[in-house]
């Protein structure tokens, strides 16, 4: 009988123990405290910056209206502004029409080995009255060797959609019968293989991640053509960008719009745990950065110097978005359960563990911001 794969929970610390960091976590709160001494001590250091040039792709792009800020405020915890209430919602709306909008078709994408399916999904069809309308999506259904994969892009999405973060698509979870899959699959033999590979629970299903193909509602990016993957490491962009971040005022060339979503970009890796980022792509069309593969978000142990890249280039920039740091403001303890732990144990995308250590990570983010704010003035700093 095939082990049902619902309600398995990783290793965390006993409910009641003693409340103490790990290493890691430890590690990295004393490498930001370093780093943010360290930056107040001196002027951030202007490394040899990449030409203009490194972004030509982007130089003819549309860019995407920069998304409004909300008026500064002086004290209090600030409400969140309109803006982000309705991006909130629309994304939650996408992430239902994953969830359970008619799967149509099933091809398989990549290598045949890990599972991944273009999804055609009839949106609307689930509600009966207008036409439903056709997409492509993303889908890989659970695997037997890691049942269990499905949770961490679903919680790095929610993170992103709580924080207001608009450079992660929609991802959800859905369950779809061994039945359903077989007939959507056809006869492909090589998809078929993988019928005897799936997590089958125990009532017959499957959990399937379905990923939405770009950030935002279905519309012209879910099929844009002109789009690239650069390396999060070595990428000639990311220098740029950094630097544009360093300035305190903006720089030659910055493009508002892709700073903000920079900036998103390190400060989601940062509080997930996400040192591993292998990639960003670049949505050409659009002027926008998006994150796409997301395994790598909230690993059950954060090894020492993973987050280095995220936190000293959050340590260096000058300005950030008036959004993300309101929204930092609002994301306690009980916003983070209600979003990674919708429905409790049964449902949890996370272990207790993880919503421990992003709490650290986000009051180390919110206190580095509020030091720089300090240093220049909310204005300087809150600008984008």
């Amino acid at each position: 009988m095939n082990r049902r794969a619902r309600g398995e929970r990783a290793p965390g610390p006993a409910r009641g123990s003693p409340r103490r960091l790990g290493g890691a976590a430890a590690r990295g709160l004393l490498v930001a405290a370093a780093l943010l001494a360290a930056s107040c001590a001196r002027r951030p250091s202007e490394r040899s910056a990449a030409s203009d040039g490194a972004i030509a792709p982007l130089a003819d792009a549309e860019v995407a209206p920069a998304r409004a800020s909300p008026p500064a405020r002086s004290s209090g915890e600030p409400p969140a502004p309109p803006a982000t209430i309705a991006g909130a919602a629309g994304d939650a709306r996408t992430a239902r029409d994953l969830q359970r909008s008619p799967l149509r078709a099933l091809r398989l994408t990549g290598k045949p080995t890990d599972g991944r399916f273009e999804a055609t999904l009839a949106l609307g069809a689930a509600e009966g009255g207008a036409a439903a309308r056709e997409v492509k999506v993303k889908l890989a259904p659970a695997l037997k060797k890691n049942p269990l994969a499905f949770r961490r892009p679903v919680a790095f999405y929610r993170l992103a959609r709580a924080l207001g973060a608009r450079v992660v698509p929609a991802a959800a979870a859905r369950r779809i019968g061994i039945g359903e899959l077989a007939s959507l699959i056809g006869r492909d033999p090589a998809a078929r293989k993988l019928l005897r590979r799936f997590a089958v629970m125990n009532d017959g299903t499957v959990d399937a991640l379905v990923l939405a193909p770009a950030p935002g509602p279905p519309g012209p990016r879910w099929a844009a053509p002109r789009r690239r993957s650069i390396r999060f490491d070595d990428a000639p962009e990311l220098d740029v960008w950094a630097r544009w971040a360093r300035a305190p005022s903006p720089a030659r060339g910055e493009r508002a719009p892709i700073l903000r979503d920079y900036l998103e970009v390190l400060a989601l890796d940062y509080l997930a745990g996400n040192g591993l980022r292998k990639e960003i792509v670049i949505d050409v069309g659009a002027g926008a950065l998006s994150l796409e593969a997301n395994a790598s978000a909230f690993p059950l142990h954060v090894r020492a110097h993973e987050l280095d890249r995220q936190l000293e280039r959050l340590v260096e920039a000058a300005r950030f978005p008036r959004a993300l740091r309101d929204a930092l403001a609002r994301f306690g303890p009980e916003e983070a359960a209600a979003a990674l732990r919708p429905g409790g144990i049964e449902e949890e995308l996370v272990p207790p563990r993880a919503l421990v250590e992003l709490e650290e990570r986000r009051q180390a983010l919110l206190s580095l911001i509020e030091t720089k704010i300090a240093d220049r003035g909310e204005d300087a700093v809150l600008s984008l």
